[in-house]
This record gives structure tokens, C-alpha cells and sequence, in this order.
């Protein structure tokens, strides 16, 4: 097979056709030049709201601004001075619920079990340290095939992903129980915060109360924290799961409520 041609190829070069390579390798870095300074533009209108359009704007730029009322009014919304603090002031930090204090470390309890065990996945139970004012599981999911992190509670929450993503609890020997699945921050919380800025004194939950502190994974494994407040009283403490989407029925296991108990009292302030 023959080797196409190449335009000019063996030719020899004369006046005209420099000229005409001179000419369009300018005009290629004349283009180039032009399409990242467009590109520099396009960018700096996009961060204040600029967006590409169609057809009438188009035809002239290429972008409309899509701000309700004149464009100065997002320039004044970007550099005027923040609004005061509402009369009722704002709370020094977190109530004592949303998580334990940091200047503790906390006391282990030797409390390692698995909650769940079904064919392609497990569900454990790996740690619990208690502190003053609660306490943290740790959960641990392990599964054969990979995992769908939205039945997990990550990504955009939907009605049936929070009816299907996996839910743990605890009930205290009193009879008080509470559930948490991971959309989302705990209501008591954004209710004690709500109060505050609306002026009203917060109200104290009865409790107890479970919210996800935090966790993450990926693939076949995924590890979360639970905060659990207040301490719970002596006698069983029940803590279970329930995850719809994988087909895990509620399952559960005990714990001893008054020794978690005793290791928060155990629990000390680092700076005291």
C-alpha cells in the first residue's frame, strides 16, 4: 500500500507558499491566544452570575445575566456588611447533645459483637467510648459485591432512600428509644439553633437521642460513628439496625447500660 500524498510534500517551497505557512501559523496563534482569552472571560462572567443563554443574546455575546433586578444589586448583595446577630444572640457552641466535649478522650468499653450476618453481608458492632455526657458506637458494614453509597446516606436524599437506607438505635432500660438513619443533621440540634435565632430559649430534648458523627468508605466496606446522649441509666441497653435496601431485618443485641455509665463517669477534662 502506497503512502498518501502529503500537500506540497516534495515540492519545492517558493515565495508563496512561505508566505501562505507564515500567515497560517499566525492566524493559528492569533486563534489560540483568542480562545483563551474568551475562555478567561467566560470564566470571570460565570462567577457573577453570567450564564450562556440562546438565540437573542447569543447572537451578540453569547451570555445573558440571569439576576432578578439590575446587575449592581448582586454587587451590593456581595459587599455589603454582614447582618447583625439576632436579638436572642447566638449560642457560644453546641448544646451538649450534638457530641462529646472536646477537651475529653473518653473510656472504652469492651464491646465488639456482630448485629448482622446474612449471606454477602455483615453488620458489627466495633467499639463504644463513653464520656461524660454520652457515648459512641462505632458500625461497621462489610458486604461480598459492591456497595450502593446512597443506602448509606450519601448523595442527594429521597423519600425512598431514607426509607431504605440503613437505621440504627438504642433503647435505654427505661423504655426510652430513639433511631437515626444518615441524612441529614439531627433535628434536636437545628431545633436548639432555630430557637436561638429566632429569640426563644432553646428547650433541653428528654433524650435519648443517636445521630451519624461522621464515617466514610467505599467499595465493599464502609465504618461509622454514632453519638448517643445522655448516658444511659443502669440495666440493658438495645441497640439495633435495620437496613430495607440490602433485605437486613431489625436485628439487635444488649449491653450492659450501667457499665457504659460508669466509664463515663470515668471520663475527665484534659485541662483540669
Amino acid at each position: 500500500m502506497t503512502r498518501p500524498r502529503l500537500h506540497g510534500e516534495g515540492d519545492a517551497l517558493g515565495p508563496d507558499s512561505l508566505r501562505t505557512i507564515t500567515i497560517d501559523l499566525g492566524m493559528d496563534r492569533v486563534g489560540s491566544l483568542r480562545w483563551r482569552l474568551r475562555s478567561l472571560w467566560f470564566a470571570t462572567l460565570a462567577g457573577f452570575g453570567v450564564h450562556r443563554t440562546s438565540r437573542a443574546w447569543s447572537r451578540y455575546t453569547g451570555y445573558a445575566v440571569h439576576v432578578p433586578g439590575p446587575f449592581w444589586r448582586r454587587w451590593w448583595l456581595m459587599l455589603k456588611p454582614p447582618p447583625a446577630p439576632p436579638p436572642g444572640g447566638v449560642p457560644t457552641g453546641p448544646p451538649p447533645w450534638a457530641g462529646p466535649p472536646e477537651s475529653e478522650l473518653g473510656v472504652a468499653v469492651p464491646l465488639r459483637t456482630v448485629l448482622v450476618r446474612q449471606p454477602g453481608v455483615v453488620i458489627a458492632l466495633t467499639e463504644c467510648v463513653a464520656f461524660s455526657n454520652g457515648f459512641n458506637l462505632g458500625i461497621a458494614v462489610r458486604s461480598q459485591a459492591q456497595l450502593d453509597h446512597r443506602g448509606l446516606g450519601f448523595g442527594p436524599p429521597s423519600e425512598a432512600d431514607r426509607e431504605m437506607t440503613l437505621r440504627v438505635g438504642v433503647r435505654f432500660a427505661d423504655g426510652r428509644e430513639s433511631a437515626a438513619s444518615g441524612f441529614g443533621p439531627n433535628p434536636e440540634v437545628m431545633a436548639y439553633y432555630l430557637a436561638w435565632h429566632e429569640g426563644r430559649e432553646p428547650e433541653v430534648p428528654a433524650g435519648p437521642i443517636i445521630a451519624r458523627g461522621g464515617g466514610g468508605g467505599g467499595g465493599k466496606h464502609f465504618d461509622f460513628q454514632y453519638w448517643v446522649w445522655p448516658l444511659p441509666p443502669d440495666g440493658p441497653l438495645t441497640i439495633s439496625c435495620e437496613w430495607r435496601a440490602r433485605g437486613v431485618p431489625l436485628s439487635s443485641t444488649e449491653a450492659d447500660g450501667g457499665a457504659i455509665r460508669a466509664a463515663g463517669s470515668k471520663s475527665t477534662n484534659l485541662w483540669e
